[in-house]
């Protein structure tokens, strides 16, 4: 009998916790999306940057905040031989903050549009469409405090979404500014603390340390209690309900279907006036899945540290779920094209010379399948047969010291032997 492994010899070659290898289709489409949200991120004025992957913890205790799950206990945090204490990002916003006060771009004309992409990191349970390497696409507006612009990043989220063919749908409501937000929260906790008995535990404490975390609670109990729940809305101030109205305002003319969720809080710090959220219903409208969103943040900035207050409003996307409950087809990479031609070669003097070829044609963009491994001719017909390909390439000695190819047509199994100076053209003439 072997002897028993331990945990870790059972586990070291298998991906962590959360953590998963993207093979295939999955790889494919999460290149697509990043493609397709790129592309229209560009037509509404967006540009890209990239973001390190490791940032200082602090931009994310100060700026997401203490009492969030992301800061107590979600973050992956590490000390470096230099002493220094970093985390693997857990989210965007707070490090495009970060970027845009150490590049000075509060010099540029206001404001700056970016847009970022890649993997965060959050040590959460993993479930369906969550995941502990998790992807996103992010857009941010920073330097205006316009409630145009709140429109135009949700317009942009909208239309990267409907990317997938699912309908999607907009929730929001508004948290008001800073002094709104401090009355409401004195209000809320008063209004919880009359009924504590009727609330889980889980929320006690996060009425402690963030009371507006209670209102999106998923506990049953809390569910019930919540919908007599004072809503933020009846404490706003003339400013809040003015920008709030705007933002409506710019969303119908842009025919974007929303609904007001006034227990939609989005649980980070650093929110202020609007929050939003995008979800997806399933057939029988009963059940929704969030796909991703955002909110406006102006005091953000500093919170963090800097001087003054940087106005703005920005997003995160999903990509993960999005590309899960996307319809088939939907992102198609540039890059993946279905190849018409399978490449076969016989004996070392054509594979020594069979790179020419592939450059051929890789230079007139036409995709190709090859086995440059195998060396039975009829295998590798059988294996592009197999494959559905229409044309074959065939390439042996006697074609390697003549400077030719074979192009057989896999369906009538009719085969023309050309010069490889005049591949390209002769392909051009193929059906």
């Amino acid at each position: 009998m072997s002897p028993k492994k331990s945990k870790s010899q059972k586990n070291i070659l298998q991906a962590p916790k959360g953590m998963r290898d993207l093979l295939d289709d999955p790889f494919y489409m999460k290149q697509g999306f990043y493609e397709k949200a790129q592309e229209i991120a560009e037509y509404y004025g967006f540009s890209g940057i990239e973001l390190p992957i490791l940032e200082h913890e602090e931009i994310f205790t100060k700026g997401v905040g203490d009492g969030t799950d992301i800061v107590d206990k979600e973050m992956y945090s590490l000390k470096t031989k230099g002493g220094d204490h970093l985390v693997m990002r857990p989210e965007g916003t707070a490090a495009a903050m970060r970027a845009y006060i150490e590049h000075g771009m509060g010099a540029l004309p206001q404001p700056v549009f970016i847009y970022y992409d890649g993997p965060f990191f959050r040590h959460e349970r993993p479930q369906k469409g969550r995941y502990r390497q998790f992807y996103q696409f992010g857009l941010e507006i920073i330097g205006s405090p316009k409630a145009v612009l709140d429109a135009i990043t949700i317009q942009t989220g909208y239309q990267i979404l409907k990317e997938s063919g699912k309908d999607i749908s907009v929730k929001i409501n508004t948290l008001g500014d800073t002094e709104v937000r401090k009355e409401y929260l004195r209000e809320l906790k008063s209004f919880y603390k009359k009924h504590k008995n009727s609330i889980s535990q889980k929320d006690l404490k996060r009425l402690e340390t963030n009371p507006l975390r209670v209102l999106d609670s998923k506990e049953a109990d809390t569910i019930a209690v919540n919908e007599d729940a004072p809503t933020l809305i009846e404490t706003l101030n003339k400013e809040s309900k003015k920008h709030f109205k705007q933002v409506l305002e710019y969303l119908d003319a842009a025919h974007i279907p929303y609904e007001i969720d006034n227990t939609l809080v989005r649980g980070l710090d650093y929110y202020a006036h609007t929050v939003f959220e995008y979800v997806t219903y399933s057939e029988d409208g009963e059940t929704s899945l969030a796909l991703g969103g955002g909110g406006r943040y102006d005091g953000l900035a500093k919170v963090m540290g800097h001087t003054k207050d940087v106005p703005a409003v920005g997003l995160a996307l999903g990509v993960d779920r999005i590309i899960e409950i996307a319809k088939e087809g939907s992102f198609n990479p540039k890059i993946r094209k279905k190849p018409k031609f399978f490449f076969i070669q016989i004996g070392y003097e054509a594979k020594a010379k069979a790179f020419d070829i592939i450059e051929i044609m890789r230079k007139k963009r036409y995709p190709l399948k090859h086995s440059l491994s195998k060396n039975n001719l009829g295998k590798q017909l059988a294996k592009a047969e197999e494959s559905g390909i229409p044309y074959a390439l065939i390439f042996g000695k006697k074609e390697a010291i003549d400077g030719t190819v074979i192009v057989r047509d896999m369906r009538t199994r009719k085969q023309k032997t050309v010069d490889i100076p005049k591949l390209a053209d002769y392909i051009k003439t193929l059906k």
